[in-house]
């Protein structure tokens, strides 16, 4: 059954392309095509050997915060195995910040999930192994690296409740594919249930934890700009409220509380997710009578109290100093972004409900008094609280810290199951 299922993938691919295709060419973002030519011979795993190298490990990731987040293993991997690493990627930009890691011989776009593109690609590359990171799992592109013997395995796994359900009305599928499986080493145990049920053998499931938070950083690059600009807003001294990584809906909250909050002696500093909505967040901000400034300003008014952030590159330096933090993403239906990038830095993070892409951070975060929940309703309060007593709010700095190193680690886990297949 599983076979079946996976030519039929391959006889419904040209139609799948075509819509793709047409999708694009009618939409606002026909623009994506505009490196189209340049792509298709590594689209259609038609690179020249040469440009490839041979008896590498091959390490295949979505997109760019995958390939940051791998650094370190792909260190782990490089120095054990001693030979070259490829990488494959599924956008541009994940390729060209491959590109940059002194560790990674060549990176490639990975070629489109169709069995004759994926063969071709695997016998011009002919890798030794293959480590296929988070939930990139490609059917035709594992099958044709299983019928190349090259052994493959799951690293940093993770599967949503989503597409779990979905993936189970073609399980067959994936249990095919599962089957040679060297092991899995997933990011949690909900992972594990979810991977069992579509068919990874438990006695090759190992639940490592999340390699990301072995790349938190404990000593931000931009501390002296950061410090700077402080000091040319006449900020020194002052409660700082950092918010990070924020979306619409947080920033209208932001604005609609912020005079209670200023009226503490508190300055507030956000950060958004996306900075080609500056114009309109100026917008927001000119409306609403607020005494505000962007960082990227030559100078500043020393009556401003609220400071949008539009450049990249500053918001792990703008933690470190902040007084109290919350992440952005949360609030919004976003899944909330990285929830430990200030608790290492022993910042307490307030986050909202939707924190489905980091579940366990969050949970412990709350469970040990680390974080705080927030809500439109009782958002204002909450920060007003805190910064109204700093006891309290050491305290749970400190609990903060260390819970987000109790998550580091997840790389010298994986080292360890790679190591005991290797020489069993």
């Amino acid at each position: 059954m599983g076979i079946c299922l996976l030519w039929l993938t391959n006889l419904a691919f040209p139609f799948v392309a075509l819509g793709i295709l047409f999708s694009f060419l009618f939409s606002g973002r026909r623009r994506l095509l505009a490196h189209l030519q340049t792509e298709l011979r590594e689209r259609f795993g038609l690179e020249k050997k040469d440009a490839l190298p041979q008896g590498a490990i091959w390490i295949h990731c979505a997109s760019v915060g995958e390939v940051n987040s791998i650094k370190g293993l792909i260190t782990v991997l490089k120095n054990f195995y001693h030979k070259e690493i490829l990488i494959t990627t599924s956008t541009q930009a994940g390729k060209e910040t491959a590109l940059k890691n002194p560790d990674i011989t060549a990176a490639v776009l990975v070629p489109l999930d169709f069995y004759p593109s994926c063969k071709r690609f695997i016998r011009i590359a002919n890798p030794y192994r293959l480590f296929v990171v988070e939930r990139e799992i490609w059917p035709n592109l594992l099958w044709a690296a299983h019928k190349a013997h090259v052994p493959y395995a799951l690293v940093n796994g993770r599967i949503s409740k989503k597409s779990t359900r979905a993936y189970c009305w073609i399980r067959p599928l994936f249990k095919m594919i599962f089957e040679p499986l060297t092991f899995a080493a997933l990011q949690n145990k909900e992972a594990a249930k979810r991977y069992e049920k579509l068919g990874v053998f438990p006695d090759k499931i190992y639940v490592c934890g999340n390699i990301k938070y072995d790349t938190l950083s404990e000593n931000p690059t931009k501390l002296d700009y950061v410090h700077n600009l402080l000091s040319q807003l006449g900020w020194g001294g002052k409660p700082i409220f950092v918010l990070g990584s924020t979306h619409p809906a947080e920033e209208v909250l932001l604005l609609r509380t912020a005079d209670d909050i200023l009226k503490t002696g508190a300055k507030i500093i956000f950060a958004p997710r996306h900075l080609e909505r500056k114009p309109e967040i100026e917008q927001a901000l000119r409306q609403s009578g607020l005494h505000f400034a962007f960082s990227s300003q030559e100078s500043f008014d020393k009556n401003t109290d609220i400071l949008c952030i539009d450049s990249m590159g500053l918001l792990l330096s703008l933690y470190a100093c902040a007084t109290l933090t919350f992440v952005g993403g949360s609030i919004a239906p976003r899944g909330a972004h990285n929830l430990l990038e200030p608790a290492i830095l022993g910042k307490t993070v307030l986050f909202g409900k939707h924190f489905y892409n980091t579940p366990d951070t969050a949970r412990a975060l709350l469970e040990h008094g680390g974080g705080v929940l927030v809500n439109e309703a009782n958002f204002k309060q909450t920060v007003i609280r805190l910064l109204g007593d700093p006891e309290q709010l050491d305290n749970m700095n400190q609990k903060a810290r260390q819970i987000a190193l109790s998550f580091k680690g997840a790389t010298d886990k994986i080292r360890g199951v790679v190591e005991q297949y290797e020489h069993r």
